[in-house]
């Protein structure tokens, strides 16, 4: 029930401080006084106050951050924990940086967010790719199976997988571990999304025997967007490596509101998250009943998907009822209730411990009207590229990435190696990354991908042209 850092940012904000220091709001609205701008920013900065000189002094002499960090650790079975509000972004970064280093080869699941290129770009390391197994009928991925870590060709330095997956799968991250063990290498979890699986019995990626694990408060939990905690498991990695990535990777102007939130969820959880999270669980549960006697709608659970799936979340596939998943989404958010993604065929939507039981059993009963008003043909499900993608490396990101380039049209293209990044967002998964071979297949994904979601992080948001490798 311990709040330190959530507390001490309570009492800064009642001091009543004029600073002669940074933010250069100098904390004048935080009793919600008219002042100076307040019509443009008032509303904005009310609750910005700084880590430094803010919630802590400059020295950080009180411990508040790292108390909290030290409680968060506690909470979800790691032995270290550190904040950040970088997102889980950040996390990845970090964690590929505390165990890889310039030319090590990485095992790295294909299906990772695109922040792992972002790493590789960074330290250098070569990616070994590994794949997820794929459902069958519905073509996304599954969980990554132990044997795509047993099987490598070569030597790496760690194993970094995503679980859950964007679609709510899960791998089992016990078996992963014991593999990673037999190698004595480290297994980092990008658990961005499963934050609330840490404050179920067993089910959070340390407690499971991972590494490393990268959470994501602002997910599944209330936290503010953008934060994130990086937690690890003494033994493999001293604490002081990740320690120093941490440092390195964050801003020197850490903002106390976002860091005291992340302690602020972390006691929630703990006050009343175990009945919270089993309500929700419930009210997912009844929700996927009730939506699974739609005719012709498959949703995503245990026994659809034949591998564990994240009880908080509600995945549909929409081939059978013919209703096309971008015009569902477009309606739901007419009506204020946006899907996290929605493509032809799938639709993902995020639920968390913010959202009422009752409310979930009523939208479901919504989102089969929705679905019923699109209905159409039954169809055959598409394969899904941004899951089936399996690039050929020529050059590690980071070379590609520093190298001289050269813009052409991207139909002249192929058979050039990728200088630049093309990733449909939702959910974040390159499609094609620096030092990639451009191909016909990966071309036709790009624009697969484009008509149902924006293609990030490309210089050309027309798709028209692409920037290449100079050789």
């Amino acid at each position: 029930m311990q709040k330190p850092l959530a507390d001490a940012w309570r009492r800064a904000r009642t001091l009543g401080r004029r600073p002669m220091q940074v933010p250069g709001h100098k904390l004048r609205y935080l009793d919600g006084s008219r002042g100076w701008a307040h019509e443009f920013i008032g509303d904005f900065v009310r609750d910005d106050i700084p880590l430094q000189g803010g919630v802590d002094d400059n020295a950080y002499s009180h411990g508040y951050l790292t108390s909290a960090e030290s409680l968060w650790a506690a909470a979800t079975g790691a032995d270290h924990s550190r904040f950040l509000v970088g997102g889980s972004t950040q996390g990845n970064i970090t964690a590929l940086a505390t165990v890889g280093d310039q030319d090590t080869p990485i095992a790295i699941d294909r299906t990772s967010h695109r922040s792992t290129q972002a790493g590789l770009v960074l330290i250098g390391a070569k990616p070994v790719w590994i794949y997820p197994r794929l459902h069958p009928e519905f073509n996304i991925p599954i969980g990554v199976a132990p044997e795509a870590l047993d099987g490598l060709e070569e030597k790496v330095n760690g194993f970094f997988a995503t679980s859950p997956s964007y679609v709510g799968t899960l791998s089992d991250i016990r078996a992963l571990a014991k593999v990673a063990q037999s190698y004595h290498e480290p297994l980092i979890i990008d658990q961005a999304w499963g934050a609330h699986l840490d404050f179920l019995d067993g089910q959070g990626a340390i407690q499971q025997g991972a590494d490393f694990a990268v959470t994501s408060v602002h997910k599944a939990l209330i936290g503010y967007t953008q934060t994130a905690v990086i937690s690890m498991r003494d033994g493999i990695i001293p604490r002081s490596t990740l320690d120093r990535w941490v440092d390195l990777t964050s801003t020197t102007s850490p903002s106390g509101t976002l860091m005291a939130s992340i302690d602020g969820a972390r006691a929630a959880m703990a006050a009343d998250g175990a009945r919270r999270l089993a309500d929700l669980i419930d009210a997912v549960a009844t929700a996927r009943r009730r939506l699974a006697r739609v005719p012709g709608l498959a949703v995503l659970s245990d026994d659809t998907a034949g591998c564990a799936v994240d009880p908080t979340k509600l995945t549909l596939i929409l081939p059978g009822t013919g209703a096309d998943g971008v015009q569902v989404g477009d309606a739901l958010w007419q009506m204020g209730h946006g899907p996290e993604s929605a493509d032809h065929d799938t639709l993902i939507l995020t639920l968390s411990v913010a959202d009422e039981p009752e409310w979930i059993v009523e939208f479901a009963d919504l989102l089969a009207d929705v679905v019923g008003a699109h209905r159409d043909e039954p169809r055959q499900a598409s394969p899904i590229s941004i899951w089936q993608v399996e690039p050929q490396v020529v050059l590690t990101p980071r070379e590609a990435f520093l190298r001289e380039r050269r813009r052409v049209p991207m139909r002249e293209a192929i058979g050039e190696v990728s200088a630049e990044q093309f990733c449909p967002y939702p959910p974040g998964v390159p499609l094609l990354a620096p030092g990639e071979l451009v191909t016909q297949e990966s071309l036709d994904a790009i624009r697969a991908a484009s008509t149902t979601c924006r293609i990030a992080y490309c210089s050309d948001p027309t798709l028209e042209t692409i920037l290449i490798v100079k050789q």
